[in-house]
């Protein structure tokens, strides 16, 4: 169902292989869990609560780039799923802000080329009002909990 190979976006990326209907379950994404403390920044990690962090898995989960224009979303915890059809070939991209909430984070410039690119991923909690409700349907549980209406 997908591939792993150099995104024209950043590094490598996560490509589907065929074509793929919205609502399909795409990646778990798994990795040990580990405190704020032991996480290396420097290396694939994914916030998933205050002080917790799911660690790199070596697995594509780890490969999967950002989008501000997504077409993948967490549905169900820590599972990715495409958001509407998913052409052949094409790179699979999440909102990193849909994970992110720590209020020191600094952001970084977006690199995802979509028309409505924000310019810089940022914490969920520092985004705009209007489009943190938009995504939060597909933000992680503990955001979705936290920033409920």
């Amino acid at each position: 169902m997908i591939y792993i190979r150099e995104s024209p976006q950043h590094g490598r990326g996560v490509f589907a292989c065929d074509h793929i209907v919205a609502g399909t379950t795409l990646i778990r994404f798994r990795g040990p869990l580990l405190p704020r403390a032991q996480v290396d920044f420097g290396d694939y990690h994914l916030q998933v609560a205050d002080d917790l962090y799911l660690g790199p898995s070596g697995e594509a989960d780890d490969f999967v780039n950002h989008s501000c224009a997504p077409n993948a979303g967490f549905a169900d915890g820590l599972v990715l799923q495409a958001l509407r059809d998913i052409a052949a070939h094409e790179e699979i991209t999440w909102d990193y802000s849909c994970a992110i909430d720590e209020a020191d984070f600094p952001g970084f410039p977006c690199a995802c080329g979509a028309v409505s690119c924000r310019g810089l991923v940022r914490s969920f909690r520092h985004l705009e009002p209007t489009v943190r409700e938009r995504l939060r349907p597909w933000a992680l549980p503990y955001l979705r909990d936290r920033y409920r209406p």
